[in-house]
């Protein structure tokens, strides 16, 4: 076994990390071969091969609590399970350290603790006999920023998020929250830049509204979406109409608040696009406790429990190299786990959309069997070009994948300011956005987008072409959009994501940058 990082941790800082370890753990097929030890990476197509028999899974599950684990979570390919530091010490035969994570980005826990280099791995043999391999899972990131660019972070969790610097490691701890009081049902008007209205703007530009004027709103097609909270409460999602129901990731705590505010912000991207689709958030913030929480297999495992049509995800890992800033060139075995569950969610015909990360090296966005959304600025007077906040990349895991497939709207570094959007009143975003994308600090909302934005806007997207056509594959559907998409030809991607920091750039047909384009729902539409 060997850690994300192989470098000793950061001496002199104050510890942080849970003492409670997220742990993914795969399985052996009955043909003995498993995600981490396979000479050849599995895809959607053969990842059957690789499924687990469910006495086999039954048998680890029952080994893995006698050795004192809680199992948190179960697919069809992986087991969840959570234990103490102690406990994981004991029974893998290692010793942890703590590492600390650079605070510029928005993860979600600034410490972990994880096997350093060189460290022993004696794991039980009667566990050993039932299992694969089990890792602790790193951070996620909450993409709220750019990736920083040289960026020497660590590979870790990347998500998709505005603009903002209070950090969910120090962010205090949670208290029940009365309802919004003052806060408006209608966004507010900023003048100084180029903003939309999400309700409005985003539908238009994506040309959702011929498929709206018909009657087609995403009836009957159940999306679900993995982030911090859906605070739903919000007056803009009680006058509008848009119903949801909240789940809670098996750390997470309270279905009706969203301190960090992403999720619930973001969430409205899928409303205005898809206003009748059986909306099934996962929320994976506990609230009083910023470092504990779920991570995104626990969250994965979670939503496919509600048997979704589509599935909307905005985060991921940053894989980059430490020392070089570079891309790594192999997944890392510790993300195996998430990358099979996910494969075998399409092979299901699952629709999986992931952000492509904000100048982050971004998996599972960079996966080819995800349709991984990138971005495109539109301006006031129509005029298209990439957005230098989202990344775009040939991917050094994945041979041949071009990141992104195509494009959702987001704006321009250095905050992406773009799409005025509902927040919980008073909490994150809304606080600390206010000084640069010119609402007040307490209204509920906030202009904001990232490639954050973009995935919930290509999965509602998804929606509408499965509401027409139900028998549309995972495929069918990426097919679709990707032919039916506007080209962009002007502008380059972040140049984080950029091996020679410049940014990669657009120009006619499929590019770099942006893929196929800006997706045209309409036209995707005729064609579904």
């Amino acid at each position: 076994m060997k850690p994300y990082i192989a470098k000793t941790p950061a001496a002199g800082q104050a510890s942080q990390a849970s003492q409670e370890l997220s742990i993914a753990v795969t399985l052996k097929s009955p043909q003995g071969v498993a995600p981490t030890t396979m000479l050849a990476r599995a895809s959607s197509e053969s990842i059957g091969a690789l499924k687990p028999h469910a006495l086999s899974v039954d048998d680890a599950i029952a080994v893995l609590r006698k050795k004192g684990f809680k199992v948190s979570g179960r697919g069809s390919m992986t087991v969840s399970v959570r234990g103490s530091k102690t406990l994981y010490e004991k029974v893998f035969g290692t010793e942890l350290s703590e590492f600390q994570l650079p605070r510029q980005m928005d993860y979600s826990a600034h410490a972990v603790f994880y096997p350093a280099e060189g460290a022993t791995w004696k794991p039980d043999p009667e566990l050993a006999a039932v299992i694969d391999d089990a890792y602790i899972q790193w951070p996620h990131i909450y993409m709220v920023e750019a990736s920083p660019a040289p960026a020497r972070a660590k590979p870790v969790a990347a998500s998709k998020k505005p603009a903002k610097k209070t950090s969910a490691a120090v962010a205090p701890a949670a208290k029940a929250r009365p309802p919004a009081g003052g806060v408006s049902g209608t966004p507010p008007k900023v003048t100084g830049y180029y903003n939309l209205d999400v309700l409005k703007d985003v539908p238009r530009l994506l040309g959702v509204s011929k498929i709206h004027q018909a009657g087609n709103k995403g009836q009957g097609i159940r999306v679900v979406m993995i982030d911090t909270g859906f605070a739903h409460s919000h007056p803009f999602f009680v006058r509008n109409g848009f119903a949801s129901s909240v789940v809670l990731a098996p750390r997470a705590s309270s279905r009706s608040t969203d301190p960090q505010s992403h999720g619930t912000g973001e969430s409205a991207n899928i409303f205005a696009i898809a206003p009748q689709v059986t909306f099934i958030g996962v929320k994976l913030v506990d609230d009083a406790n910023p470092n504990g929480g779920s991570s995104i297999l626990e969250g994965f495992q979670e939503a496919l429990l509600h048997k979704p049509h589509v599935i909307s995800i905005s985060m991921g890992y940053d894989l980059r190299d430490q020392n070089t800033g570079q891309q790594l060139a192999q997944l890392p075995n510790g993300l195996k786990a998430l990358e099979a569950e996910i494969q075998a969610a399409i092979a299901s015909g699952i629709v999986v959309v992931f952000s492509a990360g904000n100048g982050h090296y971004s998996f599972p966005g960079s996966m080819p069997e995800v349709i991984s959304a990138g971005g495109v600025f539109v301006d006031s007077g129509g005029a298209m070009r990439a957005s230098d906040y989202a990344s775009a990349f040939p991917s050094a895991v994945y041979s041949g994948r071009s990141v992104p497939d195509l494009c959702g709207l987001v704006g321009l570094l250095p905050h992406a300011d773009y799409i005025m959007l509902p927040v919980p009143k008073g909490e994150e975003i809304d606080s600390t956005n206010s000084p640069h994308d010119l609402t007040k600090p307490n209204d509920g909302w906030a202009v904001f987008s990232g490639t954050s934005a973009a995935a919930p806007q290509l999965a509602a997207v998804c929606a509408l072409l499965l509401q027409k056509n139900s028998s549309l594959s995972a495929a069918d559907i990426k097919a679709i959009l990707k032919r039916t998409s506007i080209d962009v030809v002007t502008g380059h991607a972040n140049p984080a994501s950029d091996r020679q920091n410049k940014g990669l750039s657009a120009g006619p047909g499929p590019d770099g940058a942006t893929g196929s384009g800006l997706v045209n729902a309409h036209a995707a539409w005729l064609q579904a």
